[in-house]
């Protein structure tokens, strides 16, 4: 199996998706002042948990995500989905401007990121800083031990690049959650 990517926009933010959410996730959305801030975690926190749910085929509510920082031990480090029994797919999360994204695969090394380019100091260093950010959240694995693979975004004005296991990162299994995203 490749690399699962999701998609989901900011305009699908709704209020009962916090009912996905366990409490310490909705604590960290409702704590964010902005509501842009708000609907961005929630999308993600959201949508992690049902595409967790979907590749081990189990509920939403049933999926473990520990978010320990490995530095200081607070709530908000990398995600990580904690399973019983089931091996647990190696999960990232970006999001920026309207998009968010969620890449998994079975095993091994992954991160991903998305960046609105008019948030860049210089747009033309897009793809070059999403790669920094996805090989970063990956945990800066060795370059040969990983395939870097461009995503084709579902709006226009951004990039997004996902850093995969080698021999892992084709096919990508694109979702868009719960509905395509109009362009």
């Amino acid at each position: 199996m490749g690399v699962e990517v999701w998609w989901s926009s900011l305009a699908s933010a709704d209020r009962d998706l916090l009912g996905l959410l366990d409490a310490g996730e909705r604590a960290r959305v409702e704590s964010l002042e902005r509501s842009a801030d708000r609907g961005r975690s929630l999308i993600s926190a959201a949508m992690l948990r049902t595409a967790v749910a979907a590749h081990l085929g189990i509920a939403p509510a049933d999926v473990v995500v520990d978010r320990t920082c490995a530095e200081c031990g607070g709530p908000h480090g990398r995600p990580r989905i904690v399973s019983h029994g089931t091996p647990a797919p190696s999960v990232s999360v970006s999001h920026s401007g309207l998009l968010a994204v969620v890449a998994l695969v079975p095993r091994g090394p992954v991160g991903v990121d998305v960046q609105r380019l008019d948030d860049l100091d210089d747009p033309a260093d897009g793809r070059a800083w999403a790669t920094r950010e996805a090989l970063f959240k990956a945990g800066d694995p060795a370059r040969g031990d990983v395939a870097v693979s461009e995503l084709r975004p579902p709006l226009p004005g951004y990039v997004a690049v996902v850093v995969a296991p080698a021999g892992q990162e084709v096919p990508l299994r694109i979702t868009h959650w719960p509905q395509p995203i109009p362009a």
